[in-house]
């Protein structure tokens, strides 16, 4: 009998979505919002030169510990990118987007259109506010709103970027239990250590994450419903 194909990991489902799109061997790539370096290491494995920006120490401190090359993390936090005019060919942001405070936005977007290439591709992945991925963790973080206002702006994004595409599909993240789900979300963003910490947050996560997570092997699943969005520059 034929062992059944590992499930791709969340940072695995994004690259084959970005490499339908972006030749990734040998293109320039900036990683926005690269956290602790598992999508920008399967760029790097993927041939691409790739460089990663965050905005905090600590978190290129994860991704330098991970075993990616210091020279290629940056730090930042986008209203003033420290690149060069067209120095890349495709800028990124997987989950990052909504990160960026709304006031800052299209300030970024501005930057992120002085670094690409005239013939440069942005692609922005961004998780809908819906699935049991973000209902098992809204008691700690409710991002509907700021989701929903981020894509808003992706939707109808401002010059010079003109939208080519949108594609919707999901990514499966495994988890050994609820704890590991909380230690996660934590680790992503450390503002939500304080709701994390409350015993009724905690009991709520663990009521939605035994009620919407589905056993597999290997611990417990949730899958999240995602949205690429494509952009070229006019």
């Amino acid at each position: 009998m034929t062992a059944a194909a590992a499930t791709p990991t969340p940072q695995e489902t994004h690259l084959a979505m970005l490499s339908a799109r972006v030749p990734v061997a040998g293109r320039r790539i900036l990683d926005i919002g690269c956290g602790s370096g598992a999508f920008l290491e399967l760029l790097l494995a993927g041939g691409a030169d790739a460089t990663g920006m965050e905005v905090a120490e600590e978190t290129l401190a994860r991704a330098a510990a991970a075993g990616i090359d210091p020279a290629r993390l940056a730090l930042g936090d986008g209203r003033t990118l420290p690149f060069a005019d067209a120095s890349f060919d495709c800028a990124c942001f997987v989950f990052s987007f909504h990160h960026v405070p709304a006031d800052l936005r299209t300030t970024v977007l501005a930057e992120v259109a002085r670094v690409l290439a005239h013939d440069g591709t942005l692609v922005a992945i961004e998780p809908l506010p819906a699935g049991p991925m973000s209902e098992a963790l809204a008691p700690i973080e409710d991002e509907t709103e700021v989701r929903t206002a981020a894509q808003a702006l992706l939707a109808d994004p401002p010059a010079p970027f003109v939208l080519a595409e949108t594609a919707h599909y999901e990514i499966a993240r495994t988890y050994a239990s609820h704890d590991a789900m909380i230690r996660n979300a934590v680790e992503v963003d450390a503002a939500r250590a304080v709701p994390a910490a409350r015993p009724d947050v905690v009991a709520a996560v663990q009521e939605r994450f035994a009620r919407l997570a589905t056993p597999v092997e290997g611990g417990f699943e949730l899958r999240q419903p995602c949205v690429l969005y494509r952009f070229r520059k006019a």
